[in-house]
């Protein structure tokens, strides 16, 4: 195990966000969370990662590194893709020249050219400057990966194509993912787990395993499953019944 959240809770104002909501995340394993706009999906990720602690019950890391991939890239603007690439290991210290040749592999990598290394985040298209995003993330070799809904403001195309490098990712440098999504057919292509949130009271409603790894269905079975949860499983309708009435 890599990750246990035992009987967390957090409030913030006054209002529950969280309650009793206890999960585990094995050695490389991708868990997907979804739930309703507001369920509390993003704090439970960013309690899991670090960002800060919980009111109440414990978190237990079994690692020594994690990395996070959020909906915005957050580069620094006044450093190029290969500067931002290789911040994570300039802050551990390492030299120019080893931080230079990782960029570059991890660039190939996330498929990014050679000539998009010298360029600035302004100069980046949406979608590259994800894959840079990205590429930072795992320029530190991390053990656990945090996902907070990465693709969400790219295309269809390119989101399948970041998915792609994700699982790819996943299986070639086995790590573990928390991966948060609005998005059930992402969930079912990424993850091994989905783990549901109910959509008031900050609890988790349940879990529903896939079938096959990540990287192993084809695209029917991906959608036969998104569409037979999302039409025919009770754990799911409040999702969908609480986002179609927003």
């Amino acid at each position: 195990m890599k990750l246990a959240l035992e009987r967390v809770g957090h409030a913030f104002l006054g209002r529950t966000v969280l309650d009793d909501v206890s999960l585990a995340l094995d050695a490389h394993e991708t868990v997907a969370i979804v739930g309703p706009s507001g369920c509390g999906k993003t704090t439970l990720l960013a309690i899991a990662a670090g960002l800060f602690d919980p009111l109440s019950g414990r978190v237990r890391r079994a690692y020594a590194r994690h990395a996070a991939v959020f909906q915005e890239p957050r580069l620094l603007p006044w450093r190029t893709a290969r500067e931002n690439i290789g911040y994570g290991l300039e802050v551990r210290g390492v030299r120019r020249r080893e931080r230079h040749a990782i960029a570059g592999r991890l660039a190939e990598a996330v498929a990014l050219a050679p000539e998009d290394l010298d360029k600035f985040p302004v100069e980046l298209s949406g979608g590259m400057r994800q894959r840079v995003a990205f590429a930072r993330a795992l320029a530190i070799d991390p053990e656990v990966v945090f996902f907070d809904e990465p693709f969400t403001a790219l295309d269809v195309g390119l989101r399948r194509a970041l998915q792609d490098l994700v699982i790819g990712s996943a299986r070639e440098r086995g790590y573990a993912a928390l991966f948060v999504t609005h998005d059930l057919l992402e969930a079912v292509r990424v993850a091994h787990r989905v783990i549901v949130m109910a959509h008031r009271g900050g609890r988790l409603a349940g879990m529903r395993a896939v079938a096959e790894v990540p990287g192993a269905r084809d695209e029917r079975t991906i959608w036969q499953t998104a569409e037979a949860w999302r039409t025919g499983d009770p754990l799911f309708a409040h999702v969908f019944d609480v986002e179609g009435r927003a």
